[in-house]
């Protein structure tokens, strides 16, 4: 009979709560914010992502309360900075890894994607959508095809359009020096329809070094955000140094509210000129 009541209460805790495990794209650490996270502070920051995703899907299922608190115990338990936290959850935030609205009007970590994978993991729970807090997705949808889009919410938040799972086929981590990558590749067939007819800047041999280096990850980006002028790119190359790692490209990257920026080669160019002549370079 106890052995009976402990599986109930089991049963019960799971019916609103985590799940043991979920899916992961392929490409999720291909994935802009991610590339940007690695370049700016490393693989251990990372890493600290996935962590993330684990302790939010392990706990409350789809979202996670993020706070001062919270970000300096998880700071502490994963061995990182806690102004390093900070970045990689702006970064991610920034970039609609997770929902901006939520995060800013509730103090809350999700997404319309993560909410519709754990909806897809529990399906088969017995429960009611409607008590659920910070649904970005319609009520009473249970399946990634059919929990779609919903302008907003009752509790403030929104869906996001931009979903942090992306189902890019582009592949940065298969360049090398003898074969041209598949970012490259990409970017070469929407080369062909500019108007510009000017070749991509070839990399050096030393910007394919990972440990100094994230070229594959500075194409993917420019991509990403629609820079595929070849003079444009070509210059971003130059001023970058081919996407050095820490250098100064990641941080306007990261920092710059690109929604508001309707020439965006031509602004990133012009902060990057800037810092040159600031640096005296």
């Amino acid at each position: 009979m106890l052995k009976k009541l402990i599986i109930k209460e089991k049963i019960m805790a799971m019916t609103y709560g985590g799940i043991m495990y979920f899916p992961l794209n392929v490409n999720f650490f291909e994935d802009a914010p991610i590339e940007l996270i690695e370049a700016k502070f490393g693989l251990v920051e990372e890493a600290a992502v996935m962590k993330l995703l684990c302790k939010m899907y392990k706990e409350k299922g789809y979202y996670l309360l993020w706070g001062e608190e919270q970000c300096t115990l998880f700071s502490h338990k994963t061995g990182i900075e806690k102004s390093c936290m900070e970045g990689i959850i702006n970064i991610l935030v920034e970039k609609d890894f997770f929902d901006k609205r939520c995060y800013e009007e509730r103090h809350v970590l999700t997404s319309a994607e993560i909410q519709k994978i754990w909806l897809d993991a529990t399906k088969r729970r017995k429960r009611e959508l409607t008590p659920l807090p910070y649904l970005l997705i319609e009520k009473g949808n249970d399946t990634k095809a059919e929990a779609d889009h919903k302008p907003e919410k009752e509790d403030g938040c929104i869906q996001n359009q931009k979903n942090y799972m992306q189902s890019a086929n582009i592949s940065p981590e298969n360049a090398d020096n003898s074969k041209q990558s598949k970012v490259e590749q990409s970017i070469a067939v929407k080369e062909e329809e500019s108007p510009v007819g000017s070749l991509f800047l070839t990399p050096p041999g030393y910007a394919h070094n990972r440990q100094t280096h994230n070229y594959d990850g500075l194409m993917f980006t420019l991509q990403q955000m629609k820079i595929v002028n070849p003079e444009e790119v070509n210059a971003i190359l130059r001023l970058s140094d081919y996407g050095k790692l820490r250098g100064y490209v990641w941080q306007v990257i990261h920092s710059t509210r690109w929604g508001e920026i309707v020439a965006k080669g031509k602004y990133l160019i012009a902060a990057l000129v800037k810092e040159k002549k600031k640096s005296g370079c």
